[in-house]
């Protein structure tokens, strides 16, 4: 749900650089139920180079990536769907250091087990075991210029050049030779090229972009942090790792010269202010409520405009629910009806520990104010301010003084996320 230029987002997910944290994001701008679902387009990556050389089977994948964009506002993908994106779509991807994305591949794959790849080719298969069980270094001079080249072997340059060329760019042996094309995509093929080091201030570029509340901290997903029993396999790898990141250095630097030249300034500068005065009356006005019991109801299903949340849990359930967190403070915004008396309501599910409930303070648009909690029938609490609806949409505030896991480490009662209430619903009456 977007409003002025853009109404889509395609975010191009190269691989371990910072894309799950940023679809758990992104699925919450649209609805439960219609965000991208990988199986649409299957793993592109695994798939057979010489698919492309066969008309029948390139013609039923290139219907799949447009019908992807039919289903859904929001699509995150490995596969370099560039070429079939519609109009008015805002294009992203995130580029990382080439050395570290490539050894957080590795320590992802060593993470896995045999039942994570029984569905994938035999060679990834075979690739993924070796990792398991092989030093670094002879791991990537056994996968990194055969079959496991398209991961291994300058990725970020090959993965942009796909965007053009598509599978030939894993059949290319010397990634220097796709070097100016993925260049070409860089400059030309994308409305914003982030970099995973910044992570937090390109989240907030693409938020004044595209026109949404400006970003804060978000849960990270998936996260491979090379662990210090590795750093001698780094070490004893590192001629074979420039070796592979030749190209990729080349693209990165690039990138980090076109993001502080078009973006950074942007991207600090941009705040809630911002989208307040700029955006917000107009993206808010998409925003449907449904009639319960003389309150208008907005669900955690709909797309979630604000920040300082967890990806939905449950998401596609009727249980369906959002936890703030991990900062202490979260923010919704949500239309109201210009200048009358409301009360503003917030259906809790549950908090992350039982005193966080006496902690909860509560402002509305900027101003703090006092709240009670009423009994619901199915809820822990039903919260509820008294305000005053001053133009047409209204900000509210939640927080509480410290967000927390819970549960013992190991047993299925635990959640490590840093995280302060639960709810499924919020409006006025």
């Amino acid at each position: 749900m977007l409003t002025g230029q853009y109404r889509r987002i395609y975010y191009y997910h190269l691989k371990k650089c910072g894309g799950s944290t940023l679809n758990q994001w992104l699925d919450t701008l649209t609805f439960d139920g219609r965000h991208d679902n990988p199986q649409w387009m299957g793993s592109w990556l695994f798939g057979e180079p010489e698919v492309e050389t066969r008309a029948e089977e390139a013609a039923r994948e290139k219907a799949s990536a447009r019908a992807v964009f039919q289903r859904t506002d929001i699509v995150h993908s490995h596969a370099p769907l560039r070429p079939y994106v519609p109009a008015r779509t805002f294009s992203f991807t995130m580029l990382r250091e080439p050395v570290a994305r490539l050894v957080s591949q590795t320590l992802d794959w060593r993470r896995l087990q045999p039942h994570d790849t029984i569905d994938n080719p035999a060679h990834v298969r075979a690739c993924v075991e070796d990792c398991r069980r092989l030093p670094l270094r002879d791991f990537l001079l056994r996968h990194a210029f055969d079959d496991g080249r398209m991961f291994l072997n300058n990725y970020l340059t090959r993965a942009l050049a796909a965007g053009r060329i598509g599978r030939l760019a894993i059949d290319v042996v010397d990634a220097a030779r796709l070097l100016d094309i993925a260049l070409q995509s860089l400059e030309l093929d994308y409305d914003f090229i982030g970099l995973t080091e910044q992570h937090d201030l390109c989240r907030n570029v693409v938020c004044s972009m595209v026109g949404l509340p400006a970003a804060r901290t978000v849960p990270v997903v998936n996260d491979s942090l090379p662990a210090e029993k590795s750093a001698h396999d780094v070490q004893e790898a590192a001629d074979v790792l420039q070796a592979l990141t030749g190209a990729d250095q080349v693209l990165y630097e690039r990138a980090c010269t076109l993001f502080a030249r078009r973006h950074q300034a942007a991207g600090l500068a941009y705040d809630d202010a911002a989208f307040e005065a700029k955006h917000a009356t107009a993206l808010l006005s998409e925003l449907r409520g449904r009639y319960d019991r003389c309150s208008t109801r907005f669900s955690v299903r709909d797309p979630l405009i604000g920040a300082g949340f967890h990806g939905r849990d449950g998401a596609g359930t009727a249980d369906c629910a959002v936890w703030t967190g991990p900062d202490c403070r979260a923010t919704l915004y949500f239309p109201t009806p210009p200048d009358m008396p409301v009360s503003v309501l917030v259906w809790i599910r549950g908090y992350a520990a039982p005193w966080q409930r006496e902690q909860l303070r509560v402002w509305i648009n900027g101003k703090p104010v006092a709240h009670r909690f009423e009994q619901e029938p199915g809820y822990a609490d039903l919260l509820v301010t008294d305000a005053y609806a001053e133009g047409e949409f209204t900000r509210l505030d939640l927080a509480v003084n410290e967000t927390v896991g819970s549960g013992t480490a190991g047993t299925d009662l635990y959640d490590p996320r840093k995280r302060g209430i639960a709810f499924d619903g919020y409006g006025w009456r």
